[in-house]
């Protein structure tokens, strides 16, 4: 369980560091161009900027998630069991939330607690998938977090749209796919 949440936050981190705008990722090299044989937006077709907050894919499993209702002091109680590494990814992602205006900070609370209100075999489907996210290779890994974001800035109905949309569904592999409408539904689900 410990070793899925610290997974869960080490995704978070490189999912809010690729997307969240004001720092990037060092690239050591180009990502690799995703397969061919998937169809790629054309240059210069807009797309939908991302609101503030949507920049983060989530895990509402995350152990931080569950310290977003606390106050300062017993989020440091909490924080001071954890293992150093542990402890530096909880407080950068409750600097993150913090820094969210309120009415996105209450979207994100309204999302961890459908989350918790999951069964528990839904719940263990999430935690697999985020494992098996893990998994993708770092240019795909972006690929899908982006996506999730993009899912994330939409309406119950716009979402649902785009999950049916062959153009969208092209970009990605059937795993990515299921990955895409797990996680889709777990993080964003109707609200």
């Amino acid at each position: 369980m410990n070793r899925v949440l610290q997974i869960g936050g080490i995704l978070l981190l490189a999912v809010g560091a690729a997307l969240g705008g004001k720092q990037k990722a060092p690239q050591d090299s180009p990502p690799p161009p995703p397969p061919k044989t998937k169809a790629q937006p054309k240059a210069g077709t807009p797309q939908a900027p991302l609101q503030k907050g949507a920049q983060r894919v989530m895990n509402p499993g995350n152990i931080a998630t569950r310290l977003y209702r606390m106050t300062p002091e017993e989020r440091e109680r909490v924080i001071e069991r954890l293992p150093p590494q542990q402890q530096v990814n909880v407080r950068n992602n409750l600097a993150w939330f913090d820094s969210l205006p309120k009415e996105t900070q209450a979207l994100q609370i309204r999302r961890i607690e459908r989350f918790e209100q999951l069964p528990q075999q839904k719940k263990e489907e999430v935690k697999q998938s985020v494992a098996e996210l893990n998994q993708l290779l770092p240019a795909r890994k972006l690929a899908v977090g982006r996506a999730l974001a993009r899912l994330q800035s939409m309406t119950d109905q716009e979402r649902e749209v785009m999950l049916r949309r062959q153009a969208f569904l092209n970009q990605f592999t059937l795993q990515e796919i299921k990955l895409i409408m797990v996680l889709a539904d777990a993080w964003m689900g109707p609200l």
